[in-house]
């Protein structure tokens, strides 16, 4: 990652600002990431939030915005592998709130700082991390309303597991391309790219797969999963060839591959996004 510009001077949620379930995960994370470079001290922060809790993601993003000058690269990495069949409080599959709808409103609230830091030091890039997963879900899949999202929760398949989460991760890339278009339309330079940084060792990994598996034990160490959203947010690449990036799904280590047919859907983006916005409007209003 020699490649890599120095981000001196940056705003960034993940790699500036430590974004976490809880404050305790959140200083945790910190304090590993300070043993390995010391001269980090001072300038990482905590940001405590559940994804899955609606609210609170519009408050930490409102309270950032009112807080920060700039935000130079968010990178959207929190996912969660949960059974099908959990729902939350407003009916909406756990998995897909959290892997979808959080990261879409925490990122739409902080569009106008991310706006603003693009019009007055420009570079910005929105990073969504999605996964390869997303090329297993059903051709017939549609995203209209709270029952589409919950599409993959009968507790006969435990197959519906893993299509739940793809099914989340296809919203991921969905959601950076219509991203990318509007940014366009607005002639906004922001880059949007979503990535799949490969089969990583991470926690949700171990108890889905099993952390005896040779599945689980074949993959990334999250040190090698952390290169390719590394390289999306900071790489100099992208910005010199914008357009073939913008909106890109970038793969290991630095590449480009053709998500499914799903995933290029204008129409199913456009979908998604006007659902997630009336459904998210109805919570918090």
């Amino acid at each position: 990652m020699s490649e890599l510009p120095s981000l001196s001077g940056k705003v960034a949620i993940v790699t500036v600002y430590i974004g976490a379930r809880n404050q305790e995960k959140a200083l945790s994370g910190i304090s590993e990431m300070l043993k390995l470079s010391p001269l980090l001290e001072g300038f990482i922060h905590p940001l405590a939030m559940d994804l899955g809790n609606f609210k609170a993601v519009q408050k930490v993003a409102r309270d950032f915005v009112a807080r920060e000058e700039r935000l130079d690269i968010l990178v959207n990495n929190a996912a969660i592998m949960g059974a099908p069949t959990e729902r939350d409080e407003y009916g909406i599959s756990v998995c897909f709130g959290t892997n979808h709808l959080g990261t879409f409103l925490f990122t739409t609230e902080l569009l106008p700082l991310l706006r603003k830091t693009e019009l007055e030091h420009h570079g910005v890039r929105v990073v969504n991390v999605a996964s390869s997963s997303h090329y297993f879900v059903p051709a017939d899949v549609r995203f209209r309303s709270i029952d589409d999202f919950n599409s993959f929760g009968s507790p006969d398949d435990p197959k519906n597991t893993f299509i739940q989460y793809a099914f989340s991760k296809l919203a991921n890339i969905l959601f950076t391309k219509e991203l990318q278009r509007r940014l366009n339309e607005q002639d906004i330079s922001i880059l949007a790219l979503s990535l799949d940084p490969g089969s990583v060792a991470t926690d949700g990994a171990g108890r889905f797969l099993g952390r005896d598996s040779w599945q689980f034990k074949a993959n990334l160490s999250p040190s090698d999963g952390a290169i390719t959203p590394l390289w999306a947010a900071a790489h100099p690449e992208p910005a010199a060839d914008r357009e073939k990036y913008a909106g890109a799904f970038v793969y290991p280590w630095g590449g480009l591959k053709e998500p499914s047919e799903l995933a290029q859907s204008v129409e199913l983006g456009r979908e998604l996004w006007g659902t997630s916005e009336r459904v998210l409007g109805n919570i918090l209003k």
